[in-house]
């Protein structure tokens, strides 16, 4: 069933298009996103401002440390709209994790490319767990009442299309970050065993790390949104 906007008033497709599902919820989940991720970005510039001599190299690898804190603040703010069980000890363990792994990341920007793509791999494990714990959490009855009586106005089918395909967001999404870190690991042998210039190789890093991310970030749930047939009508 594809859903028009002729069957929402401006009230409800404000509702659909901005609203959390669960205000409370997203509400302690984004401060801490905000507040780690912060202090992810104040590791970054104080490590910029330890360094008295601005290589290529250095540069390469602080755009991508800089990419990462964008990217996983845009995500996590993105999808903490659909999250809506009650935040557990899980939720608290992995954002801080993960920004402890950025924050290593980013104090190795002037160490050798494979030590700087090596210390890569555990940020995304920890955005995929991330994915894995969001998707565990959501998918199950309780999500779903919570998804019917936030878009009760629309009807049982909306609420089920919305929820249906954010579940298949986070479940598509884990397989493809694993995929990412089996990739960067390749990178990092790579890197490490073969004879080519050290520019050259943070090039190469620089560039398929970057793409992962620029994926990432037009890929996220709101173009999942829009590229459904059910509702390209609503989310464009």
């Amino acid at each position: 069933m594809k859903h028009s906007v002729d069957e929402v008033t401006d009230y409800q497709l404000k509702k659909v298009l901005h609203e959390p599902l669960a205000p409370y919820v997203a509400s302690v989940y984004n401060t801490l996103i905000h507040l780690v991720q912060g202090l992810v970005l104040a590791a970054l510039f104080y490590v910029i401002s330890l360094q008295t001599q601005i290589t290529s190299i250095i540069v390469c690898n602080l755009i991508i440390s800089f990419a990462f804190v964008i990217t996983i603040w845009y995500e996590f703010i993105t999808d903490n709209q659909y999250h809506v069980i009650r935040t557990s000890i899980s939720d608290v363990i992995i954002p801080i994790v993960l920004a402890v792994c950025q924050v290593i990341l980013a104090l190795a920007i002037n160490q050798p490319i494979y030590i700087f793509t090596l210390l890569v791999i555990p940020v995304f494990i920890m955005i995929d767990l991330s994915y894995v714990n969001g998707y565990l959490k959501n998918k199950g009855p309780m999500a779903y009442e919570v998804f019917k009586e936030h878009y009760k106005e629309l009807g049982l089918q909306f609420a089920q299309d919305v929820y249906d395909e954010s579940i298949r967001y986070q479940k598509e999404m884990i397989p493809k970050i694993f995929m990412a870190t089996i990739v960067v690991g390749i990178l990092t042998m790579f890197n490490y065993y073969f004879p080519l210039n050290l520019e050259i190789k943070t090039y190469i890093s620089t560039i398929i790390i970057g793409i992962f991310l620029i994926i990432a970030v037009y890929d996220d749930l709101n173009h999942h949104f829009n590229n459904s047939e059910k509702f390209e009508e609503i989310w464009l």
